[in-house]
């Protein structure tokens, strides 16, 4: 074999391993890109379902704000002896929050499989709904007419609305994974 076709032959082999070598590398490159795609997509995912949970469940705790000042103001049209039309006015709106706060409950149970959450929002759901009744009973001339009776009664009521809200609170920020440090960047744990 002249030198010239050995210099060539071993151009040529180092040409083959340097392409071999660039093609793995290649590969190599491609399937950690593929990985860190992959892991991208689910981190987006995740924050995506993250983002969804919390509107859902900031609908859930407004709607049931809503409610519960709307039955406070309704009581209190009561105990001022308010117009009647004031106090048919405030009775639909309170009727309007609490369709508002069933469609946001029914929401939070159908788009979030978080039990925790769903018991503390029926906890609420209940004594939102005996505190209203408080109010309809005396709207509509039922039970004892006394105003102390009635005041006393939407008292204890208030006081188990907002231990039923700070519960279905605490109940949310376990389930979005807030820390009293995420509370504060505003992130969640992971």
């Amino acid at each position: 074999m002249t030198p010239e076709l050995l210099t060539g032959a071993v151009g040529l082999l180092g040409a083959a391993l340097g392409a071999l070598g660039a093609i793995w590398a290649g590969s190599v490159t491609a399937k950690s890109q593929r990985q860190q795609a992959r892991e991208q997509l689910e981190a987006t995912r995740l924050q995506w379902r993250l983002d969804n949970k919390r509107d859902v469940y900031l609908s859930l705790l407004g709607s049931a704000s809503r409610w519960q000042s709307t039955t406070w103001e309704f009581f209190h049209a009561l105990e001022s002896d308010a117009d009647d039309g004031d106090k048919l006015a405030l009775y639909r709106r309170k009727v309007e929050r609490w369709q508002e706060f069933a469609v946001a409950s029914t929401t939070a149970k159908v788009f979030t499989a978080d039990t925790d959450v769903q018991a503390a929002s029926e906890a609420l759901r209940d004594a939102l709904r005996a505190l209203e009744r408080v109010c309809d009973d005396w709207y509509h001339g039922r039970g004892n007419q006394d105003r102390e009776s009635h005041t006393a009664a939407f008292r204890r009521g208030s006081r188990a609305c907002e231990s039923a809200m700070s519960g279905l609170a605490s109940m949310i920020e376990l389930s979005l994974g807030f820390t009293a440090d995420s509370r504060q960047t505003g992130s969640p744990r992971h």
